[in-house]
């Protein structure tokens, strides 16, 4: 178990979806007890071949330094004294989604919160292949928090909701929820979409999802399960417009990933959650550890959750 201070990695590009990532992490550092980092990054890759000189880019990256940093100071100074959190601030130069992952494993962090753009902005390239947010959200090895900008914080994390896809890290995603949910006293809301019409089908999906709400409910949580058929719409848009008819606080996914030459694929599904959610969303990738010291030392003192969901959940 850690026993140092939990501490929190905010990514801040000072646009309005960062800085609402930030207003949203005050109330996620005092939840977590957790002291909150400030990372700008300053992007390099194409000042370089616009300048004279190196000695003119050494001083352009220097001033930029300079005024970032008495950016991001005041903007610390500011947030302790209303959230009553330490921060601290750290500038790095680079590509942004290298240096927040690096910086992650260096703070050694309990998890990234940052901002994001709509889906609609982005264009069919980036969608899929581009942005920081999802590049962050794919490669970081704690759980990542993204922020839509104008979300509502919340006061606490009450209403969870956990899309199920009933695939071999449904198990891990499960465990994930019963942590944070154990540890903010929430009700977990378990929803399955089924997208084929077979008796079935339709038959071990319920099968799978008392399985999942027995679970959760022998660690004391408070579950609900539901079961959607998807007739016409996508995966994606049945999670979010059901996250608004329960009025969830928080969306925790799995991203599912798998190896290819370059990097990792996040699912189409997963993304379009991500990136249109009007709530937060909990990324975790499969081989992601959360391990907070408060809330691992509340939830799950002797280690009895990971042991009662080998024996509760089956591999699919």
């Amino acid at each position: 178990m850690k026993t140092g201070k939990n501490k929190i990695l905010v990514a801040i590009d000072f646009e309005e979806q960062s800085l609402s990532a930030l207003e949203h992490s005050f109330e996620i550092a005092r939840l977590f007890e957790a002291d909150l980092i400030l990372l700008y990054v300053i992007e390099v890759s194409n000042v370089f071949g616009k300048l004279r000189s190196p000695d003119d880019y050494v001083k352009k990256i220097i001033q930029q330094a300079r005024e970032k940093f008495d950016e991001l100071e005041k903007l610390a100074r500011s947030a302790t004294s209303k959230a009553s959190i330490k921060i601290s601030v750290i500038i790095e130069k680079g590509k942004p989604y290298d240096k927040i992952i690096e910086t992650a494993v260096d703070q050694d962090v309990i998890m990234i919160v940052m901002g994001k753009n709509s889906i609609s902005s982005l264009t069919r390239k980036n969608k899929y292949i581009g942005s920081n947010t999802m590049n962050v959200v794919r490669e970081a090895e704690c759980p990542v928090v993204t922020i839509k900008e104008h979300t509502k914080i919340p006061g606490k994390f009450s209403r969870i909701l956990l899309p199920l896809d009933f695939t071999r890290q449904t198990k891990k995603q499960v465990q994930k929820a019963i942590e944070f949910g154990g540890y903010f006293g929430a009700r977990i809301y378990v929803l399955s979409i089924v997208t084929s019409d077979n008796k079935v089908a339709k038959l071990l999906k319920q099968v799978q999802l008392n399985q999942v709400k027995n679970a959760i409910r022998k660690n004391g949580i408070s579950c609900h399960t539901e079961s959607l058929f998807a007739d016409g719409e996508t995966v994606s848009d049945l999670v979010i417009s059901y996250s608004s008819k329960i009025d969830a606080d928080l969306i925790i996914i799995m991203t599912q990933q798998k190896k290819s030459f370059v990097n990792y694929y996040v699912g189409s599904n997963a993304q379009e959650i991500i990136f249109n959610s009007s709530i937060p969303v909990l990324s975790i990738i499969p081989s992601a550890e959360f391990k907070p010291g408060v809330v691992t030392s509340m939830v799950d003192p002797l280690g009895l959750i990971r042991k009662r969901m080998d024996n509760d959940l089956t591999d699919d």
